[in-house]
């Protein structure tokens, strides 16, 4: 029946036209929730990402970043939640994961967030082939909080090892050689990173530390200059230790130096 064929192909039509008009609206919608991020607005980000779940709940993208928007602002049981359904949603990803990390760190549950990362290896391993220098990276960053230094040097090193560019964990194996010892192979590290990345803020104040501790004074009083010259932040013990999460070694010669400026000055 004619009538019958170009009704159907009528409605297939309208179908395809629908779906590219969702489509488009939750490209816009991604787009702008991008932008917020970028800017680190990330209260303006979240109803985006929210309004995006409502046009299609079966979006792990969306649900994993809403939840790192979520993280961003101190909403960590929110954001787990958002992770297990991205989870759930996307077994073979393994951003979710990470992020699902990044939340418990945020919980001070380190060692479930330890957790998050091998399982975000785990998944990077069977999905793409290899295994994830961000998870890596971050599964130092826990393990150091939890002191456990030898530990969270070795992640370092992987993470440094799987991504030759990865210069933050090459400062973070770096600052950690020092808390587990090898203070000789510590400094060569930072000597390099501070003179190949001369913007690189973090292994100045690093390499400052380290030469002052080793007794080459002027050298670190004209690194530390130029690091405070170029980030104010690490004149805080504070923010060093649990912001920058320097181990407790660096933080200590930190303050050695900082005091000990300070009496030469006075």
């Amino acid at each position: 029946n004619s009538s019958l064929l170009s009704s159907a192909g009528a409605s297939s039509s309208a179908g395809k036209d629908v779906a590219v008009q969702e489509f488009r609206r939750v490209t816009e919608l991604q787009n702008l929730a991008f932008d917020y991020t970028n800017r680190l607005n990330f209260a303006a980000a979240e109803p985006i990402w929210t309004e995006i779940i409502e046009l299609n709940t079966s979006n792990a993208a969306a649900y994993s970043n809403r939840g790192n928007c979520r993280t961003s602002q101190g909403k960590y049981k929110e954001a787990l939640e958002d992770f297990a359904r991205a989870i759930k949603l996307a077994p073979g990803e393994p951003d979710p994961h990470l992020g699902r990390g990044v939340a418990l760190e945020g919980l001070h549950d380190y060692r479930a967030a330890v957790e998050a990362y091998q399982a975000a290896n785990r998944v990077s391993k069977r999905t793409y082939g290899s295994e994830d220098p961000v998870a890596w990276n971050n599964m130092g960053n826990a393990y150091g909080s939890l002191g456990e230094w030898t530990q969270a040097a070795a992640a370092y090193q992987r993470a440094a090892e799987l991504d030759r560019m990865f210069v933050f964990a090459q400062a973070n194996l770096s600052v950690a050689l020092v808390e587990v010892g090898q203070r000789s192979r510590a400094l060569g590290m930072a000597r390099f990173l501070a003179r190949k990345y001369p913007e690189f803020a973090d292994m100045k104040a690093a390499l400052a530390v380290m030469q002052w501790d080793a007794g080459e004074t002027a050298a670190a009083e004209d690194l530390w200059r130029q690091a405070v010259a170029q980030d104010k932040r690490y004149k805080d013990l504070e923010w060093v230790a649990s912001v920058r999460r320097w181990p407790p070694s660096m933080v200590a010669g930190l303050k050695r130096l900082i005091e000990l400026r300070t009496t030469a000055v006075l």
